[in-house]
Order: C-alpha cells, then sequence, then structure tokens
C-alpha cells in the first residue's frame, strides 16, 4: 500500500516537467522543480500538431503561443523537388483542431515555464543530485540538496519524478534498459533567413537523395534540418556547420529552396533519438516526457508527447492516494511503439510509394473509392490523431502494407519500393 502523496519532486524544467508541476499544483500537491538555465541555441521540435492545442487550452497559453507564433494549416510532403502532395488538416476531419503553430522553442519553453512560476510552483536553480537508498529500487535526494532547498520537503519528498528529458537522469542510475530504433542518423539543422517564401505555414518534408529534411517556417526565419547517416555527411567537411552547408549546396531539392538563404545561428546536432526505456517508475520515482522515450522528429510528435505525458502522469496520480504507475506505464510505452511503428512507414519508403501509387491510379474505380479515406487517414498522422483512432490505424497498416504488396503483383515493379526508401 502505497503512503499518501503530498511532496513532490520535479527533475527538469522543460515543457514536460514545467507543464506537470502546473497541474499537480493545481491540485495541491506540494511541488519544487529542479532545473538549470541551460539550453542550446536552438531546440529542434519547433513544429506543434494539432492534437496538442486542447493541452493548451487547458493550461491556459494557447493565445499566447500563438502571438509569437505562425499559424500552421497543414503538412506538405515532397518526394523529390518538384512532387508534392500537400495535406490541409481539416482534410483529417475527426475532433480536433483543424491548425497547430510552428513556435520558436525559446519563447514556447519560457511560456510553459513562466505558467508554472505564476500558479506558485517553486524552482530550485540547482542540480538535483539523486542516491539510492539500498531498500530496492528506492531513490532520495542526497543530503546536500536537501540543505540546499531548505528542507523544502519537510525532509524527503514522497515522490522523484524525472522529466530531465535526454539526460535520463533516473534511468542511466539505475542502468535501466532501453530499445533504440534501427537506425542511427543524425539531425544536423540551423535557422535561416532569404530561403524560398512558404505559404500557407506548413511544415514541408522532403525525401532526399540521401536521407530527408524539414523546413518549418518561423517568424522571419525558417528552421531547415538535414536527417541522415553520418557516413554520407563526412566527404562535406570536418564539422557539422562545413557539413550542414556544403550539403545544402551540393543536394539538388535544398539548392532549390535555400540557395539564396542565410545561416542566422549555429548548427545544432542531434544523434541520439529512436530510444525508449523499458521501464518507467519504481517504488518511489516515476520518468515522463523525453526522459522516458523519444522518436525520430519526422512526425512533429515530440513536444505533443512530452506534454501528453504530463498530462497523463497527472491523472493517474490523481488525488495521490492511490497512484496507478503500471497503467500509467502500459499507456505510455504503448503510445511510444505505436508512434515508431508510423515513423518505420516513412524510412521504408512505403509511404511515399503509397503517394506515387496513389497519383498513377485515382482515375480508377478502386482509386476514387479509397482515394478520400487514405487522404483522411494518411491527414491524421500529421495532427497526431491516428495514433488514438483504431480504424485509421488498421487502415493506415493495411494501405502501406498488403494493398501495397497487392499493387506489386499488378503492376508495380518491386524496385519502385526500394527506390522510395530513406537512404
Amino acid at each position: 500500500m502505497r503512503k499518501q502523496l503530498k511532496t513532490i519532486a520535479i527533475i527538469g524544467g522543460g515543457p514536460s516537467g514545467c507543464a506537470l508541476a502546473t497541474l499537480l499544483n493545481r491540485k495541491k500537491f506540494k511541488v519544487g522543480v529542479f532545473y538549470l538555465e541551460k539550453r542550446p541555441e536552438i531546440i529542434v521540435g519547433e513544429s506543434l500538431v494539432p492534437a496538442i492545442i486542447p493541452m493548451l487550452r487547458e493550461l491556459g497559453v494557447e493565445d499566447e503561443v500563438k502571438s509569437y507564433s505562425t499559424y500552421k494549416p497543414g503538412a506538405s510532403v515532397w518526394v523529390n523537388k518538384d512532387e508534392e502532395a500537400t495535406s490541409p488538416f481539416s482534410y483529417g476531419g475527426g475532433n480536433l483542431p483543424h491548425y497547430a503553430y510552428n513556435v520558436p522553442r525559446k519563447d514556447f519553453d519560457k511560456t510553459i515555464f513562466d505558467l508554472a512560476v505564476r500558479e506558485g510552483v517553486q524552482f530550485f536553480p540547482q542540480i538535483a543530485k539523486i542516491e539510492k537508498t539500498g531498500k530496492g529500487d528506492e531513490l532520495k535526494l542526497s543530503d546536500e540538496t536537501i540543505a540546499g532547498i531548505n528542507d523544502f520537503f519537510g525532509g524527503q519528498p514522497d515522490l522523484i519524478v524525472d522529466a530531465s528529458g535526454r539526460s535520463r537522469t533516473i534511468s542511466r542510475l539505475l542502468d535501466i534498459p532501453t530499445k533504440t530504433g534501427y537506425r542511427k542518423d543524425v539531425a544536423l539543422f540551423s535557422h535561416m533567413s532569404g530561403t524560398e517564401k512558404i505559404e500557407p505555414f506548413n511544415i514541408h518534408l522532403h525525401r532526399l537523395e540521401k536521407g530527408w529534411c524539414w523546413r518549418i517556417p518561423l517568424p522571419g526565419r525558417t528552421s531547415v534540418g538535414i536527417v541522415i547517416n553520418p557516413e554520407h555527411l563526412k566527404k562535406y567537411g570536418a564539422t557539422k556547420e562545413e557539413q550542414f552547408d556544403n550539403y545544402l549546396k551540393s543536394e539538388e531539392t535544398l539548392k532549390k529552396f535555400t540557395s539564396a538563404g542565410k545561416r542566422e545561428t549555429g548548427v545544432v546536432q542531434y544523434d541520439n533519438y529512436q530510444l525508449i526505456s523499458q521501464q518507467l517508475y519504481g517504488s518511489n520515482w516515476v520518468i515522463t516526457g523525453d526522459a522516458g522515450g523519444f522518436l525520430d522528429p519526422i512526425f512533429s510528435s515530440g513536444l505533443f508527447l512530452a506534454i501528453k505525458g504530463a498530462f497523463r502522469l497527472s491523472r493517474f496520480i490523481d488525488d495521490g492516494s492511490n497512484p496507478d504507475y503500471k497503467t500509467y506505464q502500459k499507456e505510455q510505452l504503448h503510445e511510444l511503439v505505436v508512434w515508431q511503428k508510423l515513423v518505420d512507414t516513412w524510412y521504408s519508403g512505403r509511404l511515399f510509394t503509397l503517394f506515387k501509387v496513389g497519383q498513377d491510379r485515382l482515375d480508377t474505380a478502386f482509386g476514387r473509392f479509397i482515394g478520400p479515406h487514405m487522404q483522411k487517414h494518411l491527414t491524421r498522422i500529421f495532427s497526431g490523431e491516428a495514433v488514438y483512432k483504431p480504424f485509421s490505424r488498421r487502415f493506415l497498416n493495411f494501405v502501406t502494407g498488403s494493398m501495397i504488396d497487392i499493387m506489386k503483383v499488378v503492376g508495380l515493379h518491386k524496385r519502385n519500393i526500394k527506390d522510395l526508401e530513406i537512404k
């Protein structure tokens, strides 16, 4: 029988930790957040999905986010530099708003942080040192940490929440097993001015000769990122800046859209994604956000999953009398696995193949029948709704699996599938 929770320490002051702190503070828990003002110049995860909008409304910050962001009505996918398929979110139907925002992450993260401050959450600008107690997997804050916060919790907190992002504080301390994706790509990105204008302000995703890229329209700038096997980058320079700049100059698609552009920031590199911890809770601790699992950025799920995890954990903590961490873990891991399956369809090339096949067969009876369904359910991948609609998941499994295999037999040569993979 777990004791009644009253005090909660949160490790990490990013969007997940701050959203959770706000939600728990509203439930009258005594919450303290440990954080350090340490962040890169720019952060991946700038394009939101419609599924996050209801949570921004519940937090009460949508209007503020809207004030400094670009309105995002949909997503555009390019098979090559000349073939574009655009999906306004309205095509997905469903119950979600038909829009989202592209956000400067510095401003967005500050919005969620400032909200927690306004609502009375206590922040401690210091590292929280966590130690094992020797009793199973039980953890505690070090005596030095307790002293540094003037014994804010009146002893040890009842619960320690790891929202430390990719630092993965508890997972590393306890050596929790992880599951990684099969790809080992790196992402290089920067903010640029003077690139080809994007209107309306969709996120644009491009399949490249090697890897893929994103273009995200932000106020006054465009976020340009390339995701690629690091082996492909070696010939473009020794530094990430040289590799990024030279690759943009050499790749035909990128030359078309960025040749007149100028880099306004440094180049940031991410090389550790598609990782999921296999345990998210213990006797007096629980993990949420990127600290528990993060995926490839292709479908803009990162910020959504981070804040969704905070809402989910708050719901399962409830009033603190009997937190159901087991079900919380089950739901978190299931959601990450479903998203990962969608990510895999991108890299296998089957989404691109589906687009090409669809274009060839829309004027047939079968094409006219299935076309509207494909449009709706493919759009739901980019809105974030496909994961939560069982029929959408089954339909997408069919059209990116069995249907393509059948079409190969009746006329689509197998090498077309291979040609459209992300290399």
